[in-house]
């Protein structure tokens, strides 16, 4: 969902990370949020069963993309 949106907004590139490189903070207010995400979302890609993540963190990233993509109104 992270790369739709930001091929909607307008940026390209191969990877996620490839476009959020060339993002105007200026324009889009939870980069930061963005970025934190989607650390967690390679680390569970890389690392699979073996990433301890509890139900905490669990919600704390789920609140993350929930900021990144109410911004953008992706999701209300």
């Amino acid at each position: 969902m992270l790369s739709e949106l930001l091929d909607l907004q307008g940026y390209k590139g191969e990877t996620v990370v490839d476009k959020m490189k060339q993002v105007d903070r200026a324009q889009f207010n939870s980069i930061d949020a963005a970025w934190d995400a989607h650390k967690v979302r390679n680390a569970i890609a890389h690392e699979g069963a073996t990433l301890d993540l509890g139900p905490r963190e669990v919600r704390r990233v789920i609140g993350l993309y929930r900021r990144v993509f109410k911004e953008f109104r992706y999701v209300e």
